[in-house]
């Protein structure tokens, strides 16, 4: 079955499409890459985003907002279509976060109905409720794409570093009841931040800014007493903990003359670094591979840092095993997409602290769509 997936990250840097042929041998699920692109926000809709963020936009801006994501999430798939030169029999969207409070509430903003009238494809959508509904924290969902593509013979952790960083925990030879996985902290939020606050950058290339810095220790001893790091899984956190006001806070008591701007860049740099290996260290020790993916597997000092905080492991991207590290996120959500149209769950409780496995996901159809 062919699924476009659709993700766009706490980061709020682009949008992610992966068209995935997703088949299936028994228990066995293949996920196939068969092409991806990665396209820029519009500048409006990306500022819209970020007011609504900062919980500045009106009661107008945010109902309009799930319908202009709509609008250019459905672009975005018909290029990828159009490149990948087959069509598609659903969508899997996991729309825009905007803001996440488990066990409360989640959402992730998208006018599904609107995307399956522009795709006339049916749209699975709105995730996280259903895991939330049943007591979950509506998050990490990913893991379940994890266990099904790098579970194997050995210890492993898969590491997304997106806006988040998030660890799911694959036992050597693991079942899908063995398989944990939470977010560990930030993951390049508080680095883009800091990086825009300092030098006008969205984001630090290559992780080039933080290598010309070194590390204050008063500020990795800071952040490392919050309390989320000291929190035992499930957990899952957001831009709400550890996003803008927090490197506000770190650029007004940090950022002055005497300290160069790129110690504290490296210094942010460290603490996502940190946050990662410590989680892996406390809660599988007796690990030996660490896959890589997200964004940050572009920024070289961190991954310098990583391998550095976990001398044990081999680090690698999850280019090394066939995924790419990019579109991963993407893929996740093709695949969930296909989980839900086929009423499988898609949660998995050891994850998420929910009381049970659930479908998940709202399934809107097309204008096309009739029952038989």
């Amino acid at each position: 079955m062919i699924i476009a997936g659709i993700m766009t990250g706490t980061s709020v840097d682009a949008i992610d499409v992966a068209i995935c042929d997703i088949t299936a041998q028994g228990d066995r699920h293949t996920v196939s890459l068969i092409h991806y692109v990665q396209a820029p926000y519009p500048p409006d809709l990306s500022e819209l985003i970020h007011k609504a963020l900062k919980q500045e936009a009106s009661m107008e801006e945010l109902s309009d907002l799930p319908f202009a994501l709509a609008q250019a999430y459905a672009e975005v798939v018909k290029g990828a279509l159009a490149h990948a030169g087959r069509p598609a029999q659903a969508v899997g969207v996991h729309g825009q976060t905007l803001w996440h409070h488990p066990p409360h509430s989640t959402w992730q903003a998208v006018s599904a109905p609107a995307l399956a009238a522009l795709l006339d494809l049916p749209v699975v959508s709105d995730f996280r409720s259903a895991d939330v509904a049943a007591g979950g924290q509506g998050a990490p969902l990913v893991p379940v794409f994890d266990f099904a593509l790098l579970a194997g013979p050995v210890s492993r952790v898969a590491v997304n570093i997106g806006g988040m960083a998030n660890i799911t925990l694959l036992p050597a030879d693991a079942t899908r009841e063995m398989v944990t996985a939470f977010d560990c902290g930030p993951g390049n939020i508080l680095i883009d931040a800091v990086c825009e606050r300092c030098f006008g950058k969205h984001f630090d290339t290559n992780g080039a800014i933080a290598a010309a810095g070194v590390v204050l220790d008063r500020v990795v001893r800071e952040l490392q007493q919050h309390p989320f790091f000291a929190e035992h899984p499930p957990k899952s956190t957001g831009r709400e903990v550890f996003g803008t006001a927090l490197a506000d806070a770190l650029v007004r008591k940090y950022a002055h003359p005497s300290i160069p701007s790129e110690d504290l860049v490296r210094s942010v740099t460290n603490v996502t670094a940190w946050c990662i290996a410590d989680h892996i260290i406390r809660f599988q020790p007796d690990t030996r591979e660490v896959i890589v993916s997200g964004g940050g597997v572009h920024n070289a000092t961190l991954m310098s840092t990583l391998c550095g905080l976990l001398p044990e492991c081999s680090v690698e991207s999850s280019a090394s095993y066939g995924i790419d590290p990019d579109a991963k996120e993407a893929m996740a959500f093709a695949y969930l997409a296909w989980l839900s149209i086929n009423g499988l769950p898609g949660n998995l409780p050891t994850v998420t602290g929910a009381r049970s496995s659930v479908v998940l996901g709202s399934l809107s159809p097309p204008q096309s769509f009739r029952i038989p």
